[in-house]
């Protein structure tokens, strides 16, 4: 994993051309040859790099449980997306940029379908949204996507370091961008609010630092 993360930084901080097996065995303090025992090549070394992105953005986004509140297992999913931008920075960066495009090919030809997996788990609780009767959803589809390119579209601007240039506070306006997502998709402002206060009890640490609530409000739902 080493290789991976150290990979994961060169290129998101100086592109492809840098990432070398040298300097990547220089990283690490390790001969080149780690990098071929391991990965065999420097291609294979890229695309285990996105799986591996992926499958820890996926382990991330299924991580708040499901309760009898999809709105707030909706909303926590969010922070939850935020948090592991946050702490994996680099494999977000690369994830979501040339890398995906580079290797989308070679992924698929590896059985591997990583934004259809991870795009499938906001999907489901959407859908378990409009189920409840807090949602009104036409195409399932369109929504992920409106979602998934307003929260990606604030981290991208967290990372670059708008916030703290500017002074403002990431973590208001990722939650009022939540706040109008889920009015945009139907819910009533009054169940909204407390469901982002739940959601926000819910993610503890992973909004403010501090560790969460004890026993929350979170009630998970029967047999999940």
């Amino acid at each position: 994993m080493d290789l991976i993360e150290a990979g994961a930084r060169v290129l998101a901080e100086e592109g492809r051309p840098a990432v070398t097996a040298r300097r990547l065995a220089a990283e690490v303090g390790a001969s080149t040859m780690a990098v071929y025992t391991n990965f065999g090549s420097m291609d294979e070394l890229f695309v285990q790099m996105c799986r591996e992105g992926f499958a820890r953005f996926g382990i991330a986004l299924d991580g708040p449980a499901d309760t009898d509140d999809p709105v707030a297992d909706w909303v926590a999913q969010g922070w939850a997306y935020r948090r592991f931008a946050l702490d994996d920075p680099h494999l977000y960066r690369v994830m979501f940029g040339d890398l995906l495009a580079l290797f989308r090919a070679d992924l698929a030809a590896a059985g591997v379908g990583p934004v259809p997996d991870t795009f499938g788990s906001l999907l489901r609780r959407l859908a378990r949204c409009v189920e409840a009767g807090r949602m009104a959803i036409d195409d399932l589809h369109l929504a992920g996507e409106a979602v998934w390119s307003a929260v990606h579209g604030h981290m991208t601007i967290e990372l670059g370091g708008y916030f703290d240039a500017i002074r403002r506070d990431p973590v208001q306006a990722y939650a009022q961008g939540m706040r109008l997502l889920g009015l945009g998709l139907g819910d009533e402002p009054r169940a909204l609010e407390r469901s982002m206060r739940a959601a926000r009890r819910r993610a503890g640490s992973q909004v403010t630092g501090q560790p969460p609530a004890s026993g929350g409000n979170a009630r998970r739902v029967s047999g999940r």
